[in-house]
């Protein structure tokens, strides 16, 4: 039997996030030829020796399976998750997830070894379960995944408007209208009281289509529980009379958090209305990394010497302890390869894209050692570039920040920087 520990990580941020994200393709790749791969999900507070005796009687049931190697394999697996619990002192305060279960090494039945994994999820897990498939149940980790703060956002003045809103790091323009209400300056050959009562109506016909547009966007997401507020924004006091109004529908008037003055409309408005409320989104993923790469901008362009990018320079500081945070692009696709010399000890490292991985594995398989020429000079390690990064940041203090490419400034961090970027806990002298 093989036993694997995925995750030891618990904490909901970008880089538990990225290795969940791997695991989960990870698992998804594991099948069985029957339903003997086994998923056992355990709430934090349901007691270890309940689980065993829950999984007993299931070795009991499991006697009635037909086939008789099949039977073999869900035992198997069964008698494994039984024996790992022995060893486990106490559930993680989000709970556990267990896979377990007969993968072929082969094409054929007969080929199978049993494998059992460990995650430690990033959210409490709320009902125990058990799950026998010919593949591992991985949803409850996908759906761990999908970001729950998500905000209403509404730019409106007397020309346009534009309803969005913003989770995680996407920030998405769902609707734009014009009003169609003509500037409130005269118009020839009108009266000017018949012309402000046609101005009048213009506007509040505009603010009850978008109140009406608001909520068929947002009532869903009240339903599904995942609107957290509402944000307006606009210049003058069209804004002011849309929040005011009756224009919403009961079941989000009090998601309103503010009304922001800004001087931009339309679908522009919204990132615009963004950078006026960060300071109130702050949980949000978009903000937080813009807020990171803004600071690093910061430093780079007043020359602060608190800054540094590039591959080799951050590991370089990171060796020193220099580094606060490390803030890597999600694009980065590269491995850490550690070659080592059996003969003579001599050991060697180096950065290869995932594209050009196959053909180097097969160059190193061709080179000796440089120190004592030794043909037993062999890769001993592949590590991806961000895990490799983030036990250098371990073993220092420093923290791991995964920047997207869905903001402008986590464009720049891979488009200007290749991907890598720190921010310093002090000023180095070179």
């Amino acid at each position: 039997m093989s036993y694997y520990r995925l995750c030891i990580r618990m904490k909901d941020d970008s880089f538990s996030r990225y290795l969940l994200k791997k695991q989960i393709n990870f698992l998804k790749n594991k099948k069985g030829f029957h339903t003997e791969l086994i998923t056992l999900m355990i709430p934090p507070e349901r007691k270890l020796s309940d689980v065993s005796n829950y999984l007993k009687n299931e070795i009991n049931e499991s006697s009635n399976i037909k086939s008789k190697l099949n039977r073999k394999n869900v035992i198997d697996s069964i008698t494994a998750l039984i024996q790992k619990l022995k060893t486990i002192k106490r559930v993680s305060e989000n709970g556990l997830i267990l896979y377990s279960g007969a993968i072929p090494q082969g094409n054929s039945p007969g080929t199978e070894r049993n494998e059992l994994y460990i995650v430690e999820p990033i959210e409490t897990i709320s009902n125990f379960k058990y799950y026998c498939s010919s593949e591992f149940l991985v949803e409850p980790l996908e759906n761990m995944l999908v970001e729950k703060q998500l905000y209403g956002l509404i730019v409106i003045d007397n020309k346009d408007a534009a309803i969005g809103w913003v989770k995680g790091t996407h920030v998405e323009v769902v609707k734009t209208t014009g009003s169609g209400v003509s500037s409130q300056h005269r118009a020839g050959g009108q009266s000017q009281r018949r012309f402000e009562r046609l101005h009048e109506e213009g506007v509040a016909y505009f603010l009850k289509r978008v109140g009406e547009l608001s909520n068929d966007i947002f009532l869903p997401m009240e339903a599904e529980k995942i609107l957290q507020g509402i944000f307006i924004g606009g210049a003058g006091q069209t804004k002011n009379k849309f929040a005011e109004g009756e224009h919403f529908d009961y079941r989000i008037r009090d998601k309103i958090i503010d009304v922001v003055d800004i001087g931009v409309g339309g679908s522009e408005g919204i990132r615009e209305l963004l950078n006026h409320i960060q300071d109130k989104i702050a949980n949000v993923r978009y903000v937080k990394e813009k807020t990171l790469m803004q600071r690093f901008l910061y430093n780079l362009s007043k020359d602060t010497g608190l800054i540094t990018y590039g591959e080799k320079e951050i590991r370089k500081n990171l060796e020193r302890a220099a580094v606060e945070i490390v803030l890597l692009s999600e694009s980065l696709d590269s491995y850490r390869i550690k070659v080592v010399c059996e003969q003579c000890g001599y050991t060697d490292y180096f950065t290869v894209k995932s594209l050009d991985l196959a053909n180097y594995r097969e160059k190193i398989s061709k080179e000796s050692c440089q120190k004592c020429n030794s043909s037993l000079y062999s890769i001993a390690e592949e590590k991806s570039i961000i895990e490799d990064f983030a036990e250098l940041a371990e073993q220092t203090g420093a923290t791991i920040e995964l920047i997207s490419t869905e903001t402008e400034e986590g464009e720049t961090l891979w488009s200007t920087f290749g991907g890598y970027a720190a921010i310093l806990r002090f000023h180095i002298d070179l």
